[in-house]
């Protein structure tokens, strides 16, 4: 009987994910060079710290989960039912427009709790950290859903403009205000990343 290649590949990605968090309750995940999905957040070249899931994601948190053969690292904007009854987690990319396609519970592989932007590690934990992402998930939301009543009526550029643009205005000087540096975790190093 015939696998699926990406079947197989996501499945030995997940096992070693496994893995690594089970021997050191973490994981450092690089971001994919020239990845701009996350920007102004992270980009191409950063990585993110990520523990096992202990629930749901809440609203606001980065979230590392599973789509075809790779993982990706977007924000959770909370839970959703779709027309047909399906249940799942709205995510999207802070540098998207647009929403991912519905994320279900157990494709979720790992929370996100500090990310390296620029060499410099910072904690997204935290009350003020917490409103933050809560508040970049608000902003998330509503202009992915403007983005889709512009797009229908040919804006969607100029929408997915400004939508980027207010986060490239408000986050380089908001982001370190609240989120505290912390020294580089174990398993940061180039050798040391899954």
């Amino acid at each position: 009987m015939p696998t699926d290649p990406m079947l197989s590949l996501r499945v030995k990605l997940d096992q070693a994910l496994d893995l690594v968090m089970s021997q050191r309750g973490h994981v450092v995940v690089p971001i994919t060079a020239g990845d701009t999905s996350m920007i102004p957040h992270l980009r191409g070249g950063d990585a993110v710290l990520a523990i096992p899931p202990t629930g749901p994601p809440a609203r606001g948190d980065l979230v590392l989960f599973g789509q075809q053969d790779y993982w990706v690292v977007h924000r959770c904007l909370g839970p959703v039912v779709t027309r047909e009854g399906r249940r799942g987690l709205r995510m999207r990319g802070d540098g998207r427009n647009v929403l991912d396609p519905l994320v279900v519970q157990a494709d979720v592989r790992a929370r996100v709790i500090a990310l390296r932007r620029g060499g410099v590690w910072r904690s997204l934990q935290g009350p003020f950290a917490r409103v933050y992402a809560q508040l970049v998930a608000c902003h998330d939301l509503f202009w992915a859903s403007v983005g889709v009543v512009a797009r229908q009526a040919g804006l969607g550029r100029a929408v997915a403009a400004i939508d980027l643009g207010l986060l490239r205005l408000a986050v380089p000087p908001i982001f370190p205000m609240i989120h505290r540096r912390i020294t580089a975790p174990s398993g940061s190093g180039p050798d040391d990343t899954v």
